[in-house]
């Protein structure tokens, strides 16, 4: 596990974007290129790559492999560099996804936990691109949910799932400063994809999941996290 450091200071917009699937048919490409040109406006937006930016389809890939790709793996990962080139500076980190690891026959998944100094607050968020299979709603959030039974964090990204969804659980914990139990809370994120419907989803019947991204706001005064999706 990875942990990463960072200290912004005031309250930023989160953007989780993963799945994207650069050079798969159904790449979605302009709403991918919609929400990196959002990104460049606002001066408040950082990002979290969450895996699988390219398709990265080969001989012995599932489904058609290469047939299923519009662009070399060479020309998705340039076409991928290029459009994230802009937003470089406001890009917290990237976790591994399945399709990357193709070339390096799947080893491993990435996990990433970050620790963020947003103004005065600390936050702890936990982001992986996970290795689920789940195909039905609930099955994809009990996949995120799971992650709460061993990490402590105030924010679970999940990619892989190509849905947008979340929850929130509250809970208690101990407050050794002021000596009482306090009332938290845990923000679980699938975080979304940029997939039209069709090709292999379509062929395995899997129900459309929701595309896009979430929008974070951690807030710099006082410890509030608001998901929009």
């Amino acid at each position: 596990m990875k942990c990463i450091r960072v200290n912004e200071p005031k309250s930023i917009k989160l953007i989780p974007i993963g799945d994207s699937h650069v050079g798969s048919r159904e790449f979605d490409k302009e709403k991918y290129e919609s929400i990196i040109n959002w990104v460049k406006k606002q001066k408040d937006a950082r990002v979290i790559l969450m895996g699988d930016e390219i398709d990265n389809g080969l001989k012995d890939s599932v489904g058609a492999g290469t047939f299923d790709n519009t662009m070399t793996p060479q020309e998705q990962i340039e076409y991928v560099i290029d459009i994230l080139m802009p937003i470089k500076n406001k890009i917290w980190g990237i976790v591994n996804g399945n399709h990357h690891q193709r070339t390096t026959e799947r080893t491993s998944i990435d996990i990433t936990k970050i620790k963020a100094k947003i103004g005065k607050v600390n936050y702890v968020i936990y982001a992986t691109h996970g290795s689920s299979g789940a195909t039905s709603p609930s099955g994809k959030i009990n996949a995120v949910l799971k992650l709460g039974s061993f990490i402590d964090a105030d924010l679970f990204l999940h990619g892989h799932l190509h849905e947008l969804a979340t929850h929130t659980t509250e809970y208690f914990r101990v407050s050794i400063q002021n000596k009482m139990t306090v009332k938290d809370k845990r923000h679980y994120l699938i975080t979304g994809h940029f997939l039209k419907y069709g090709g292999y989803a379509q062929a395995k019947g899997y129900a459309p999941g929701k595309t896009g991204v979430a929008k974070i706001l951690l807030n710099g005064n006082t410890k509030d996290v608001h998901v929009s999706i």
